[in-house]
């Protein structure tokens, strides 16, 4: 089973504590939570620990991963968890999801009418979207420009200590590229990273963009450049990377990413809640777009 995308220790760095059994393995990083407790999870902007294979594959990957001496751990199934897998004693069960559209295998790749014309208009004032497969550094250096700069305005910390030295790393994969959004000025405005898995699913995995006039059509365009990139790198579903943020999830919706259902397993001690009660809601508030219907 090769090592591409999640399953990438690539994604843990020197931290990596990725559990390879015979059968197969799954993608972990090691750390410790607020400086003192030992914390294993899925890794840092990954999606999900990439857990692929029959039941007794993954049953066996999540006993391992139970039995590290670590005091607390956060696990992020993804869509191919096995619907049977059962949750360790003690751990808790969130509900969350991610929303995909399925790639046509030949054609072109339909946007919904209104995104349709937003990266049309962007493109006719002088936009430019390029793709860039060959790991260059100054593409990958304006996403991470751009996508700590979008969590900057959300008051969200960019964790540039540990994004920079990661993106330098997925940089250089034969399984990841690059999309940008030019202005008509000149101005990288729009940028997004993306992920190609085992599974022929292609991920946005990272992204942002420039507070201005042009980035809602710049990203569109990007998006739509990206899923048109997958398409011709075999991927067969496009999977927007999740988000608990209701207007970024609306975003998704609108280029008719459905949601798909996905597990979070949780393990920490009793006292943690009351002492960590924000990390811990971080961690388990459940997702309710599937409930709704959305």
């Amino acid at each position: 089973m090769a090592l591409t995308g999640f399953a990438s220790p690539t994604w843990a760095g020197h931290n990596d504590a990725s559990i390879r059994l015979s059968q197969g393995h799954m993608a972990l990083a090691a750390g410790r939570l607020k400086g003192f407790l030992p914390l294993l999870h899925t890794p840092a902007w990954a999606l999900h620990c990439d857990l692929r294979g029959d039941l007794d594959t993954q049953q066996a990957l999540v006993a391992a991963a139970a039995l590290l001496p670590h005091t607390t751990k956060v696990l992020d199934l993804g869509p191919h968890a096995h619907p049977d897998l059962l949750l360790p004693q003690g751990w808790t069960k969130v509900r969350r999801h991610t929303r995909q559209v399925t790639l046509p295998t030949d054609g072109d790749v339909p946007l919904p009418k209104t995104r349709d014309k937003q990266a049309r208009r962007f493109v006719r004032e002088g936009g430019k979207v390029a793709v860039e497969t060959g790991h260059d550094p100054t593409t990958w250096s304006h996403l991470e420009r751009l996508h700590a700069a979008s969590r900057d305005r959300k008051g969200l910390s960019s964790h540039q200590r540990r994004l920079t030295p990661l993106l330098q790393r997925l940089a250089a994969e034969p399984w990841t590229f690059a999309v940008t959004s030019t202005n008509a000025e000149g101005e990288v405005v729009a940028s997004g990273g993306f992920v190609l898995l085992p599974c022929s699913t292609c991920v946005y995995a990272f992204g942002g963009q420039e507070r201005s006039k042009d980035s809602g059509r710049a990203s569109v365009a990007m998006l739509g450049e990206a899923m048109r990139a997958a398409q011709r790198m075999g991927a067969t579903t496009f999977d927007f990377g999740g988000s608990q943020d209701s207007g970024v999830d609306k975003f998704y919706a609108e280029f008719g990413g459905v949601p798909v259902a996905m597990r979070r397993w949780v393990k920490a001690p009793f006292w943690f809640r009351w002492v960590f009660p924000k990390t811990w809601n971080a961690w388990t508030t459940p997702s309710r777009v599937l409930d709704m219907g959305a």
